[in-house]
């Protein structure tokens, strides 16, 4: 896999779409101090590149009535695995699930509900899924951005 150049303007944009996915080319030249043009070729070379995968929103749970955030840990075999992820993502409490490499808890699964009989609901899917629960929390707050923190591990790089 071969890495991308970026420069300013493309960090710029890629911030500036982390912000809001939804923003017009004019919005984003605007802000950015570019023509459309630029934006346009920009992104789309961003896009050819990998760098920009898809465009989506967030989704603020707690307005919908879904205030309880689970993460619950679990076990699968190294073949099961991949699999294993792909199904949960299926489950409609399900929001998301990390795969990692090795070891106990290889599958980090995020969900969320309105009471317990929704983690409960959850966990017995998984355990038909031949998911091997490690364990199981409530989560506080989640203060993750990965595309925030990617960018700027990019920008250091790409500065040194």
């Amino acid at each position: 896999m071969s890495t991308c150049h970026l420069d300013d303007v493309d960090k710029q944009l890629l911030v500036l779409l982390h912000d809001d996915a939804r923003a017009t080319a004019t919005e984003l030249a605007r802000r950015a101090g570019v023509s459309d043009n630029t934006v346009h070729n920009r992104m789309q070379r961003l896009e050819e590149e990998g760098v920009i995968e898809e465009y989506r929103g967030t989704c603020g749970y707690d307005r919908t009535g879904l205030t309880l955030h689970y993460l619950i840990v679990a076990t699968a075999r190294i073949v099961d695995r991949g699999e294993g992820a792909l199904q949960a993502l299926e489950l409609p409490q399900v929001v998301g699930v990390t795969e990692l490499m090795t070891g106990q808890g290889s599958l980090h699964i995020r969900a969320v509900g309105v009471g317990d009989e929704d983690i409960t609901r959850v966990a017995e899917r998984l355990d038909e899924l031949r998911l091997e629960i490690i364990n199981e929390h409530l989560v506080r707050a989640d203060h993750d951005d990965a595309f925030l923190r990617t960018a700027r591990v990019v920008a250091r790089r790409v500065s040194e």
